[in-house]
């Protein structure tokens, strides 16, 4: 677990974005907000364009904790780019597993769900190297949640 956890910082600190070539690289620091778990969360994010119009773009979110309660959550995703100008507009699917521990009476319990990720998104590009990355998307592990995200990209 906390492998997974080190190469997937490893892989956010690498990330970014410019226009949908190959070799592309991108970073996002933003907030999430899960409607099901009700929670705000702060999310980073890299992205790495293997193929033109297709990335590999893995976030994690932070949830900020609430009565003892914490969360996290993973998403592997891969983006299909349908635009490429300042508007950038995908579609993107993936896994995702969601965390969370409580504390009830002195005794911590854990539980994880895993499930997949359907969703949009944009990249809005401003200012040079920076862009705005408004994103929706359904969550289907558990009960199912919708999550909205933006978040601000450094395009290298």
């Amino acid at each position: 677990m906390k492998k997974l956890f080190f190469c997937t910082m490893l892989l956010f600190v690498v990330g970014l974005v410019q226009a949908q070539s190959a070799g592309d690289i991108r970073l996002q620091l933003g907030g999430d907000y899960g409607f099901e778990i009700e929670r705000f969360g702060i999310n980073l994010g890299g992205e790495y364009v293997f193929l033109d119009k297709l990335s590999a773009a893995p976030n994690f979110t932070f949830y900020f904790p609430e009565d003892d309660v914490n969360a996290s959550n993973l998403n592997l995703d891969l983006r299909y780019y349908l635009t490429q100008d300042q508007l950038q507009f995908y579609g993107m699917a993936g896994f995702t597993t969601l965390w969370a521990s409580a504390k009830y009476m002195g005794v911590k319990v854990s539980e994880s769900n895993s499930g997949a990720n359907f969703g949009v998104g944009s990249v809005i590009k401003f200012g040079g190297n920076l862009g705005l990355n408004p994103e929706v998307k359904y969550q289907t592990m558990g009960d199912g949640q919708v999550v909205v995200k933006v978040g601000l990209v450094y395009l290298l």
